[in-house]
């Protein structure tokens, strides 16, 4: 299996859990194309990439940075940061600033290669593109991350549990090991090859008389045009 099976195979996985998850916009924070965005019941979607990209006219897009991100606080229903901490050794700036944009009860969803495992391990000796040659974190860190934040972390899990046999015999082999995956979360849930983890941003009481709510514009200060016009560089 090779970085892009890897990317399917969570691509599968996120298009079982998008649809739990209702709202006016979601937010990618990712140089990664997913097709598991079209299961969102969400219908503004948004993408923040590094890097230049071709996208359906029904996505907006913005080309720049993930730890400056041109949206007002609390405007955002959803953030996906698939394999989008790897790529900076500053990951925490990136969730400080995914948590920002986040509004009261909105969910965030990251998604990234576990440090404990027999794929983290494959790291320390690749010379593979991102993320095999990225920044690792554990699943212990992001969470203490966002616990820091004031978060809840409402869901943890690891998959493919498989050891990363990427030449054409290996990919015979793992294939063979399927069996892997039925068995080892039931031993070994913290040590797939891939991390997923689920929080979601606590409403914030000011005083005894309720729960303070609005929904600010998206954008601040900046006009976002259909992806269809060209990018927007940050």
């Amino acid at each position: 299996m090779n970085h892009n099976d890897a990317l399917k195979l969570e691509d599968r996985r996120l298009s079982a859990l998008l649809p739990n998850y209702a709202g006016r916009h979601l937010l990618q924070l990712s140089n990664y194309d997913l097709s598991s965005l079209k299961t969102s019941p969400i219908l503004h979607k948004i993408r923040v990439s590094q890097l230049s990209a071709s996208l359906p006219p029904s996505y907006s897009f913005l080309q720049g940075a993930y730890s400056k991100l041109p949206f007002a606080s609390e405007s955002i229903n959803l953030v996906l940061l698939p394999h989008t901490l790897e790529l900076d050794k500053n990951a925490k700036l990136i969730i400080n600033e995914a948590w920002r944009v986040l509004i009261p009860n909105g969910h965030l969803i990251i998604l990234g290669v576990n440090p404990i495992s027999l794929w983290g391990l494959y790291h320390l000796f690749s010379w593979k593109p991102p993320p095999w040659n990225g920044y690792l974190y554990t699943i212990e860190t992001i969470c203490r991350w966002i616990h820091h934040l004031g978060g809840e972390i409402t869901h943890t899990e690891s998959f493919l549990f498989r050891p990363p046999l990427t030449s054409t015999p290996g990919k015979w082999m793992f294939d063979k090991l399927n069996w892997l995956e039925k068995i080892l979360p039931w031993l070994f849930p913290y040590l797939g090859g891939i991390y997923l983890i689920i929080a979601q941003k606590q409403v914030r009481r000011l005083n005894h008389l309720g729960l303070v709510w609005q929904f600010p514009p998206v954008l601040s200060n900046k006009a976002l045009a259909p992806n269809a016009r060209g990018a927007h560089r940050v």
